[in-house]
């Protein structure tokens, strides 16, 4: 009977251990945003190819913060961030004819305890991203032969 329980208790501690999520918090704001085109947005996560998560739908200058559940481990990780246009939703990208891709991608990142990422999307540059803490955004230089 020992090696009975011994053996389910094993069992049941190496699946629970592999059920094992940890949070990831994303969040993401728009810059620099053309008046007359602050559209309603979301963003989408997914890991190792499946979606875990959806934020909730907002203004692109208002930005979110949402929190996800990850399952521990280096995983593949993907946010996409979808704009609604004529009522439809879209990945919001430069083959869809915005002015910046608002995805981020990365091939193996190692989730443990608490993550956070920060998404900067900059319409006048690029597109920004830092783990843990919000990224550096670098200001465009000004030309020396600006007209003031």
């Amino acid at each position: 009977m020992k090696k009975i329980t011994f053996f389910l208790a094993v069992l049941f501690a190496g699946t629970f251990a592999a059920a094992q999520t940890v949070p990831l918090q994303v969040i993401f704001k728009f810059n620099n945003i053309v008046e007359g085109y602050d559209h309603n947005c979301k963003a989408e996560v997914f890991v190792d190819g499946t979606s875990v998560g959806v934020s909730a739908v907002v203004k692109e200058s208002k930005g979110t913060v949402f929190t996800v559940d990850v399952p521990a481990g280096t995983h593949a990780i993907k946010v996409v961030n979808f704009a609604e246009y004529e009522g439809n939703w879209e990945e919001h990208s430069i083959e869809n004819n915005y002015s910046i891709d608002c995805t981020f991608e990365e091939q193996a990142h190692r989730f443990k305890k608490k993550n956070k990422l920060y998404l900067v999307y900059d319409i006048d540059s690029q597109a920004y991203s830092g783990w843990g803490k919000a990224p550096k955004i670098k200001k465009p230089k000004k030309s020396k032969n600006a007209e003031g």
